[in-house]
C-alpha cells in the first residue's frame, strides 16, 4: 500500500514544474513576453529540482517528464542568460517545442536504454515496441501542437495528458509480461 501511495505521489509531482509554467505563463491573465520569461525562470528551477530527484532514483525516470523538464531548464537558462534568440525559437515553434524536447529524449532512450522511452524493464522486443508506439504518439502530439498552435488547452495540455496516460498503460502492459 505504501509503495502504491508513493508511486501516485511521484506521478502527480512529476509534472509540477510544467503545471507551474502553464499557470505562470497563461493563468495570470493574457500571455506576455515578460510573463513567459518569468514563468521559465521560476518553473525551470522547480524542473531542475525534479530532474535531480528523478535521476537520483533507482528505477528509471519517466521520460516524458524528463523531456518536459529539459525543455523548462533550457528555457530558464535562456531567460537567466538573456539568450533571447533561444526564447524566440520557443515562441516561434510554440507548444510544439515541448514535444520536440520529448521526442529527442524519446529517441535517445529508445535506442540507448534497456528500459526504452517507456522507462520500464521487460522483454527487449516488447520494450522497443512500446517505446516506438510512444514515440509515434509524441509525433502525433507534435503535429497536434502545430495545428492548434496558440490554443494551450488543445496544443499542450490535452496532448500531455494523453501521452502520460498512454505511457502509463504501456508500462502496465509491460509489467504483466515480466
Amino acid at each position: 500500500m505504501k509503495a502504491a501511495a508513493l508511486a501516485i505521489v511521484e506521478y502527480l509531482l512529476g509534472f509540477v514544474a510544467l503545471a507551474l509554467f502553464a499557470f505562470l505563463a497563461f493563468g495570470l491573465g493574457p500571455a506576455t513576453d515578460d510573463g513567459f520569461v518569468h514563468a521559465f525562470k521560476v518553473s525551470g528551477l522547480v524542473a531542475a529540482a525534479e530532474l535531480a530527484f528523478l535521476l537520483g532514483r533507482v528505477k528509471p525516470a519517466n521520460r516524458l517528464i524528463l523531456g518536459a523538464n529539459i525543455w523548462l531548464i533550457a528555457g530558464a537558462a535562456a531567460a537567466y542568460l538573456e539568450l533571447w534568440w533561444w526564447l524566440r525559437l520557443y515562441q516561434q515553434f510554440g507548444e510544439a517545442s515541448l514535444f520536440a524536447s520529448m521526442l529527442i529524449v524519446g529517441l535517445a532512450s529508445t535506442w540507448l536504454s534497456p528500459s526504452g522511452f517507456v522507462a520500464k524493464l521487460g522483454p527487449s522486443i516488447e520494450v522497443r515496441r512500446a517505446s516506438l508506439l510512444l514515440l509515434a504518439s509524441v509525433l502525433v502530439a507534435l503535429a497536434v501542437a502545430v495545428y492548434f498552435r496558440g490554443d494551450v488547452k488543445y496544443a499542450a495540455v490535452l496532448p500531455v495528458i494523453a501521452l502520460s496516460w498512454l505511457n502509463r498503460l504501456l508500462r502496465l502492459r509491460l509489467s504483466g509480461m515480466a
